[in-house]
């Protein structure tokens, strides 16, 4: 026994010493060192992703639910896509960009592997499915204007079907993710990717399937949809379309939406393609990941993807009335009136024209220039002047 203790002593001292001494040699035996400065940085990067993801697509969850008028069926999916830009900032981003970008070693336990990974793609699919849902309805609302348009409970039906199938999608990303390392030295840094697979054939399929209906599918759909509603809008009259002013007013405020959306998609677009096209060069040739300098490249498009999520609650503040009335709102709340809302502006502006009119009575008082034939509250007064 203890013969067997030494020698097992004497192996692991031997293998400890070769580590070491090979360590310059061999950067898998230990995580890669990332620079201070570089890491500073990294933190930084993703930690503004991070804060400005959760906290404004929050702010929007909160401003569809808060006011009944705002609970439209656009929002519903709207609402959809935030939570899922909350759920990519918590439960993805934190994890992937510490393990990969900053430590090179997955330093969070075994059971945490399958669940981030799995998480991240629900969450792309999340993304994808809902911008596509959105752009089949304003295509069926704009060029079928004489359709019934989809009602709330239907809403909430194709946004339920498309949480069901995002979750059951990646399940076999799930199954396969766990945490393994490339050289079997206690020194060497620990991975989370997807190892079990048994056919080589089987998981190259999959990786293609998930890359087309993650990114390339749902974006030639949106092509499609948003390219037939900008002819019909901008190119050509949709049959029917009266011209009152009433009816013209309506469609410039379909105009205004189908422009904040389509900004939505070309960002996304933008976003996520380099990183899945070096995704897709590295399937074909993987030694493009051993090129220099291409750790860099990898981290910027990796949080060029990722910082989609944090775009759209700024989208829809600068694109949208109601949705910046609401962050004007909920920033008048957090900074305890030094912003103001769009109604309390007015409400200002109103009572400065009021102010102007005042006159002095002949004692000496002041009386407001002909207030008894006035038969307009203050509140009417401002909605008159938001409606202008």
């Amino acid at each position: 026994m203890e013969n067997s203790t030494q020698e097992t002593m004497k192996e692991n001292f031997t293998v400890t010493f070769n580590v070491t001494e090979q360590n310059k040699l061999l950067p898998g035996y230990t995580p890669l060192k990332v620079p201070m400065y570089l890491q500073v940085t990294i933190i930084t990067m993703y930690s503004i992703i991070i804060i400005l993801a959760v906290g404004g697509n929050s702010t929007v969850c909160y401003i569809v639910f808060r006011a009944r008028r705002m609970r439209t069926v656009m929002n519903f999916f709207i609402v959809s896509l935030a939570l899922s830009d909350i759920l990519m900032a918590m439960f993805c981003i934190p994890f992937t960009f510490v393990a990969n970008l900053v430590l090179n070693d997955w330093p969070f336990g075994e059971a945490l592997c399958p669940i981030v990974t799995y998480l991240q793609s629900v969450a792309v699919f999340l993304s994808s499915f809902t911008l596509v849902a959105i752009s089949l309805d304003r295509y069926v609302a704009i060029i079928y204007p004489l359709r019934r348009k989809m009602t709330k409970r239907q809403a909430l039906v194709v946004i339920l079907a498309i949480w069901i199938f995002s979750f059951l999608i990646p399940i076999p990303t799930a199954v396969t993710a766990r945490i393994h390392q490339y050289v079997n030295v206690t020194t060497a840094p620990r991975f989370c990717e997807e190892i079990l697979w048994t056919d080589k054939t089987a998981e190259y399929i999959y990786g293609v399937l998930i890359m087309l209906l993650q990114y390339f599918i749902p974006l030639l759909v949106l092509i499609l949809c948003y390219g037939r509603i900008i002819i019909a809008m901008w190119v050509k009259k949709t049959p029917g379309e009266a011209n009152t002013s009433r009816d013209q007013r309506m469609s410039e405020s379909k105009r205004k939406i189908i422009k904040m959306m389509i900004t939505v998609v070309v960002i996304y677009a933008i976003c996520w393609l380099p990183l899945n096209v070096i995704n897709i060069a590295g399937d074909i040739d993987p030694s493009i990941y051993n090129t220099n300098g291409m750790n860099y490249v990898w981290m910027a498009t990796h949080w060029l993807a990722m910082s989609n999520c944090m775009y759209n609650p700024f989208i829809y503040c600068w694109m949208n009335a109601k949705f910046r009335n609401g962050f004007l709102r909920v920033l008048s709340c957090f900074t305890c009136g030094l912003v103001k809302s769009t109604d309390n502006i007015e409400m200002d502006r109103f009572r400065r024209r009021d102010t102007v009119m005042t006159s002095v009575s002949g004692n000496g008082s002041l009386s407001r220039y002909n207030s008894s034939k006035r038969s307009c509250t203050y509140p009417e007064y401002t909605s008159i002047i938001v409606k202008r």
